[in-house]
């Protein structure tokens, strides 16, 4: 009975300790939550404003699944001392940096302080990361940045980057800016072969050419030949394709639908990529005002990517 009764009692501790643990933990991220809310409110009565647009208070955090794990990943953080578009701080701000990568990368920042200038009251920095071992699909690396104002305040907002290999050889970001009437959907191909798409003379469907085998063939071969084929998804009520890109002139396929005016508009395009080559296909937005920067802006992209 009383070994019963212990183990009881000792059931029961550990169930309070594990309550005490959470509670502690969410009463220190609240804790921390209103402290730098109350410290921004003060720092504002001073007109020092102190902000990036992928760095906050409360640590910001991003994820990239689409790296081929292959080419170098550079962020740019942009920072600046406005409050909006009409008041901004009178100050001239200086400011560090700190940052600690995964140790499968080599990181290189393109400063190690930084300062704002009142006036222009922007400022921008880079961290490029560079693979230092083989990485293959499920592999991962990671960044932590940390900016800290150190005149004539202080403050020190931070960010956390994890950055998944996907497919293997391909990766794509979207460029782009508020106020700007389009953004580029870049795509990098790291892929050092062709595959055949349509059966012709000895090679079979699915057959891997080396680069020096395809540049060989004839261009009515070679237009049966592709590294990647690419699909671009996207709703034509946010985008429009620009119907002079290469990639519509060359489309293997498009797909429209019909939107409320009763006209077809395209919203896919499925088409070819060289081997170690880049490629900018170019939409227009509807509306200018957003920004659909993928990846370190928007976490999910307006467009769907697909390869095969």
């Amino acid at each position: 009975m009383k070994k019963k009764k212990s183990r009881k009692i000792k059931k029961i501790h550990i169930i309070i300790f594990a309550i005490v643990l959470i509670v502690l933990s969410i009463t220190l991220s609240y804790g921390r939550f209103i402290y730098n809310g109350l410290r921004n409110y003060y720092l504002s009565t001073k007109s020092f404003y102190f902000n990036s647009d992928k760095m906050s208070d409360n640590e910001s955090y991003y994820q990239l699944d689409n790296w081929s794990g292959v080419e170098p990943v550079t962020i740019t953080f942009n920072m600046d001392s406005k409050k909006n578009n009409l008041i901004a701080s009178p100050d001239n701000i200086t400011y560090s940096i700190e940052y600690e990568c995964s140790s499968n990368v080599t990181c290189v920042a393109s400063k190690e302080t930084g300062l704002i200038m009142n006036g222009t009251n922007t400022d921008s920095f880079t961290i490029t990361m560079t693979p230092n071992i083989n990485l293959y699909e499920g592999d991962f690396i990671e960044l932590e940045v940390s900016a800290s104002a150190t005149s004539p305040y202080t403050k020190t907002i931070s960010g956390k980057f994890k950055i998944n290999v996907g497919e293997i050889g391909l990766s794509y970001e979207i460029l782009d800016e508020p106020g700007r009437a389009y953004l580029d959907f870049n795509i990098t191909n790291t892929l050092d072969y062709y595959k055949v798409l349509t059966p012709f003379g000895t090679y079979n469907q699915n057959d891997k050419i080396e680069i020096s085998e395809y540049l060989s063939l004839s261009p009515e071969n070679k237009r049966k030949c592709a590294s990647a084929v690419i699909t671009l998804s996207f709703n034509p009520s946010l985008l429009r394709l620009d119907m002079t890109s290469e990639a519509v002139l060359q489309a293997y396929n498009t797909s429209s639908t019909v939107l409320g005016d009763g006209y077809d508009y395209i919203n896919s395009v499925t088409f070819g990529i060289d081997a170690l080559s880049s490629n900018a296909v170019r939409f227009y937005k509807l509306n200018t005002n957003n920004n659909y920067t993928y990846p370190f802006v928007t976490s999910t992209p307006i467009i769907t990517f697909s390869a095969q």
